[in-house]
């Protein structure tokens, strides 16, 4: 996927912007400590939520005491006007914020859909020396079996290997990778309704979501049996990936 057509589908999701609400996890309480670096922090801290959304982590951020301000930055007016923080539209390569005004960078959920290296050179510049990145990201737990083979029905393209690092050039120093795996309860209905919030099925024409639903359907009536109405533990890993500006 080039660049240009990987940003054209990185801004479909305000079109079911209170479904991607409704349905997507937010992340692990467990996970915030190592997104904020608490055993490192001196001060409040001022935090970018960058691609932002929704507001999924700009939440638990603002919640945190060691939180002195959030702003959220995402290309869609959409997903932002359902985020409670100020906010802005930009992108990673376009922060529309001065060098040296946050002391944390967030990503959430975003980071597949950006120039790596333009967005980590924009990063450096708005946090402070010595400022934090935190890259976050929110997958099904493929290493159990069943999952594996809902995220292939769902095409869920977006899972990492465990060995994988984002590539952030000079201004950073070693990114350190952590896991924290964690569940959500779902009924099947749950699990279409996810499906339909993933960039696979806004790009698809009708027959194809229609497909994807029965196998969807399919799958839980007769593999791995949930019945209608019942919830169940949706196994994800949520990867967090830090490192500071040099």
């Amino acid at each position: 996927m080039n660049a240009h057509t990987r940003t054209a589908h990185g801004r479909n999701f305000g079109a079911n912007a209170d479904l991607y609400e409704a349905v997507r996890p937010g992340y692990p309480a467990e996970a915030l400590p190592v997104v904020l670096g608490q055993e490192d922090s001196v001060r409040p801290l001022r935090v970018l939520d960058l691609g932002a959304g929704t507001g999924k982590l700009t939440r638990a951020l603002m919640a945190d005491p060691g939180v002195a301000e959030v702003q959220a930055v995402d290309p869609d007016a959409s997903l932002l006007a359902l985020n409670p923080a100020p906010r802005a539209v930009g992108t990673a390569e376009d922060i529309p914020f001065p060098a040296d005004s946050f002391d944390l960078v967030t990503v959430a959920q975003a980071w597949h859909w950006v120039d790596e290296a333009r967005a980590a050179e924009e990063i450096a510049r708005v946090l402070v020396p010595g400022g934090r990145l935190a890259i976050l990201v929110n997958q099904l737990d493929v290493r159990v079996d069943w999952v594996l083979r809902l995220s292939r029905i769902m095409h869920a393209g977006d899972v990492y290997r465990p060995a994988w690092r984002p590539a952030l050039g000079p201004a950073f120093g070693s990114v350190r990778p952590h896991e924290v795996p964690f569940v959500q309860e779902v009924t099947v209905d749950d699990v279409v309704a996810l499906a339909a919030t993933r960039s696979y099925w806004l790009r698809s024409d009708e027959r194809i979501r229609a497909r994807v639903e029965s196998n969807l359907r399919g799958y839980f009536a007769e593999e791995h049996v949930v019945p209608p109405g019942e919830t169940f533990d949706l196994p994800y890993l949520s990867l967090v990936h830090t490192a500071q500006t040099v």
